[in-house]
């Protein structure tokens, strides 16, 4: 099968995330099958606008801005000189409208919708657009199949006006090298991690002020962020001026090898974001053995059992999130249940199967479908 990727993003770019993750773990899975995969996608500084990654094909064309006119014009003719079966839609900001594009099969991957919570996170005329965006999927892509990655997101896409038949949960993966990892007791001093990208939907300033409330009554303790972004520097301004320079470390972008050093090590990872189709930090936390502090919101209210796997707190609302802190931090006995749990939880999920559930669909969309050439 010759399969067609449409995604913003490719795993390499620098504000890749989840969703890039999640792309190349499934897909590079299927060209392992034997399947020819080719991700279109917008450039970056310094990239390539062709390579091959995880035996993809990724094709790099315009920016951000102009990435659904791109579509238009360049992926006609991608199609006719690929000869491409099966076109899939990765819809993680504005819509790309495959289906007025081409009459192949298709299949539309979604992480979560923003809903509301994109005004938190950009100027108004954008968190517009893709307000708007979402609201109307349902006129070009009421007969598309979709493939959600947790039933929040589906529930999502049903409220939306997509019909629930036409849509399938396929959940994240997890690394085998992630399972395989030992927890590593908490040496002093103990510490919380925050992994991820340091934007304001990322819930940062939320674990902040939560660690500031927490470290008043346990000053032993630390918090360290892992991941760059664009509250980067406010947050680091923030921290001198609250007097936390001492407790409150920023690693920036880590290497593999040592986010799961970061995993294994922490007394709990936050995971204080507004917003997640699923919160895959999460399961690489419990695999590791490691709790999660997270967000009640949709996504993580899938991804933590709270109570069983982790915690979960109100959303936004830091002094919840600092009450749980304190849960974790001074009743080891309630953090080793939760630790032991969340390890088995996170042992249910595999990239495999993620893969070999996403190709089931393609095929039954062939299958079903007048094929265009």
């Amino acid at each position: 099968m010759n399969i067609l990727v449409l995604n913003y993003r490719d795993r390499s770019h620098p504000l890749a995330g989840g969703a890039e993750v999640h792309l190349h773990k499934i897909f590079g899975r299927l060209v392992e099958l034997g399947h020819s995969v080719t991700l279109f996608t917008t450039s970056y500084k310094g990239a390539k606008s062709k390579e091959i990654l995880d035996g993809i094909e990724v094709v790099r064309y315009g920016s951000d801005l102009s990435f659904q006119i791109s579509i238009f014009l360049k992926v006609p003719h991608l199609i006719k000189d690929k000869k491409i079966d099966a076109v899939v839609e990765d819809l993680n900001k504005l819509p790309l409208f495959t289906p007025l594009l081409t009459k192949l099969p298709k299949l539309v991957q979604i992480h979560h919708l923003w809903k509301t919570s994109i005004f938190r996170e950009a100027a108004f005329p954008i968190a517009l657009a893709v307000y708007l965006g979402e609201r109307i999927i349902p006129l070009f892509y009421k007969k598309c199949t979709f493939a959600a990655v947790s039933p929040s997101a589906k529930n999502e896409l049903i409220e939306l006006g997509i019909k629930g038949e036409q849509i399938s949960v396929i959940y994240n993966g997890i690394d085998s090298e992630l399972l395989e990892t030992e927890r590593v007791r908490e040496k002093a001093p103990a510490f919380f991690l925050f992994l991820g990208r340091l934007r304001k939907y990322k819930g940062v300033w939320v674990a902040l002020k939560a660690f500031k409330i927490f470290a008043k009554k346990y000053p032993e303790a630390k918090l360290i962020f892992a991941g760059t972004g664009s509250e980067e520097q406010k947050l680091k301004n923030s921290v001198q001026k609250w007097g936390l320079g001492d407790s409150v470390q920023f690693l920036g972008a880590v290497s593999g090898e040592k986010k799961r050093e970061l995993l294994r090590g922490a007394i709990a990872l936050l995971q204080t974001s507004f917003k997640e189709g699923w919160g895959l930090t999460v399961i690489e936390a419990a695999s590791c053995g490691t709790v999660s502090i997270a967000s009640n919101v949709s996504g993580l209210c899938d991804s933590v059992k709270d109570g069983e796997t982790g915690l979960l707190f109100k959303a936004g609302n830091a002094a919840d999130c600092a009450k749980k802190m304190v849960e974790i931090f001074s009743n080891s006995a309630l953090r080793n249940n939760l630790e032991s749990s969340a390890k088995i939880y996170a042992s249910s999920f595999d990239w495999g199967n993620s893969a070999t559930e996403t190709l089931a669909l393609l095929q039954k969309e062939i299958g079903f479908s007048e094929v265009e050439k």
